[in-house]
């Protein structure tokens, strides 16, 4: 039996930045780190690059093993958490271990969406090294390949493959992007992907794979038929929520936790991509599932872990990924039931959209390309900022001015 101050069951974002944050205050409580996965912390963010043979393998790590050593981190890694026991304080891994804790923080992500082809040859799904290991063998030998889902993990992937290369894109929704961008960013998008190469089957599905020849033969809802070395499936993410769950701990699509990343159970939290908390703008609980959302989260998740009151103001979207050469962001709201205002340099790739509630605050910015202002979109939501405030179209066109001079 093991006895611990603090236990920290995963090791991305929100864990990483809860082992900081404890070891930033407290030197020396006790504390535990869990995970699976027998690595040190890594960036998810940055595996597609790796699967395209964009970055080595080594540049996705955050920390090395000394991190954890030095740091004074007990770690128990390439073991699963399998029960939490809150009445005793207590978990139990897949081995048999059983640690006692002081406070406990679920950080336990979520896992790709499972679906009935996850077994066939050369289906893959990216959420895991040992999955971005498997995908990077693949692409080099894959002359055509299919990508189901149109989200933030497919997409980039295919636009990773080399230009030779097939590509295909099925999704279910009638544009890219849907859960991430608004309608008109979308119709940007799907012209500039098509015209690097990639087919997109819209409003369709995944019916059948016959693994009978060396290649795939996929047949989809339509009735369209693909023919492939590799299918990607990217179909989301589903927060891991089983044992909290099966623990009494109050969860709806995520567990649930209040401004202090506290659960229903007492001396445990939760935080990152496994944790619903209010979202910043209103309207409910959510789950972001952002690196920046689950770092705020695992950062005020310690602070009250070691008994300072620290709230959360809220998670708000904030997404960048780069597909086809071309930068993409979203701070917030992006939904096309609201005002909006549109600056779009079709010439240059450069659209901006930004979100506005009826009192003309900004609740949200859509970006294409040199998205490097993202960061201002955001300080402008968290702050509230209104329009009338903020010269949106004195700063395109002042942002145009600063972009024609880099061409001089």
């Amino acid at each position: 039996m093991y006895n611990y101050d603090f236990i920290i069951v995963g090791n991305s974002a929100a864990g990483l930045n809860a082992m900081r944050t404890l070891r930033h205050f407290d030197k020396s409580s006790s504390v535990a780190v869990i995970d699976k996965e027998n690595e040190p912390a890594y960036s998810r963010v940055l595996t597609p690059y790796y699967v395209g043979d964009k970055i080595k393998r080594d540049a996705l790590y955050i920390v090395d093993k000394q991190f954890y050593k030095k740091n004074g981190l007990d770690t128990f890694f390439g073991k699963e958490l399998v029960s939490i026991v809150p009445e005793k304080n207590k978990i139990v891994l897949n081995d048999g271990t059983e640690l006692n804790y002081g406070k406990l923080l679920l950080a336990t992500g979520g896992e790709a969406k499972e679906i009935k082809y996850n077994n066939t040859r050369n289906v893959l799904k990216l959420r895991h090294f040992k999955d971005a290991d498997r995908m990077n063998e693949m692409f080099e030998n894959s002359s055509s390949v299919v990508g189901f889902g149109a989200g933030l993990v497919t997409i980039p992937l295919l636009s990773h493959l080399k230009e030779e290369v097939e590509k295909h894109l099925v999704i279910s929704s009638d544009r890219i992007f849907s859960r991430v961008v608004d309608k008109d960013a979308s119709g940007i998008l799907e012209k500039k992907f098509e015209s690097r190469g990639l087919t997109i089957h819209k409003k369709d599905d995944l019916t059948a794979i016959d693994e009978k020849s060396d290649k795939l033969d996929i047949t989809l809802k339509s009735g369209s038929k693909l023919i492939a070395d590799l299918v990607i499936i990217g179909k989301g993410v589903e927060p891991n929520i089983k044992l909290a769950k099966g623990a009494s701990i109050d969860t709806n699509w995520g567990i649930m936790v209040d401004k202090h990343c506290r659960t229903s159970a007492e001396n445990i939290f939760a935080a990152g991509d496994a944790a619903e908390c209010d979202d910043f703008l209103g309207g409910g609980t959510v789950i972001q599932g952002n690196w920046l959302t689950a770092a705020e989260q695992g950062d005020v998740a310690a602070k009250n872990m070691l008994g300072h009151d620290v709230e959360y103001e809220g998670s708000l979207k904030n997404n960048t990924t780069e597909v086809f050469e071309t930068e993409v962001a979203v701070v917030g709201y992006f939904g096309d039931d609201v005002k909006s205002e549109i600056f779009y340099d079709e010439k240059r790739g450069f659209f901006r959209k930004i979100f506005l509630d009826d009192s003309d605050t900004i609740i949200g910015a859509t970006m294409i390309g040199e998205t490097n202002d993202a960061g201002i979109y955001y300080g402008l939501v968290k702050r509230r900022a209104k329009l009338n405030n903020f010269n949106f179209k004195g700063f395109m066109n002042h942002a145009k001015i600063l972009k024609n001079m880099d061409y001089c």
